[in-house]
């Protein structure tokens, strides 16, 4: 662990900071006297995440500094730069293709594609895949009943 780690866990507690700073002034989101998540729910969800790894780094960095280890350096490959330009291109693809063809279908074409890119195997990624999908269905559609893009090929069948 090096002082740019150490920096870095420090960066993470400050943005978590102001991002529950900035997520009180939201406004609550109340339904018939009953309080629902709202709009605060989401980014107080990535405060506790960005902590939670921040405690991770300033662990490794204090109470194992003990274990030395030499500062290798890894040596950057074409295949490492190549398997980073695959995923910024799924990335970069995803909501054109979700507005076209629909986000289930995106997501699952998308990642499917993206692990056997990336050496997965093909019934795993399959599978990782649908359930990936599956759940981010549920949890916006079903749980939230937040409408994600069917796309405009699935809205031109109804």
């Amino acid at each position: 662990m090096s002082i740019a780690d150490l920096i870095l866990g420090f960066v993470l507690v400050f943005i978590s900071f102001f991002v529950l700073l900035y997520s009180r002034k939201f406004p609550r989101f109340v339904v018939r006297g009953v309080r629902l998540p709202g709009p605060s729910f989401f980014p107080r969800i990535l405060v506790v995440l960005l902590l939670i790894f921040a405690a991770y780094i300033f662990v490794e960095y204090f109470l194992l500094q003990k274990r030395k280890t030499s500062d290798e350096k890894h040596p950057v490959d074409a295949k490492s730069l190549l398997n980073v330009l695959w995923i910024c291109l799924v990335v970069l693809f995803f909501f054109p293709l979700a507005n076209l063809i629909g986000t289930f279908v995106a997501l699952i074409t998308l990642s499917f594609l993206l692990m056997v890119v990336l050496k997965s195997k093909w019934y795993e990624a399959l599978v990782f895949s649908l359930s990936v999908a599956l759940i981010v269905h549920l949890i916006f559609s079903v749980v939230f009943k937040i409408p994600l893009p069917e796309g405009v090929l699935f809205a031109k069948l109804r």
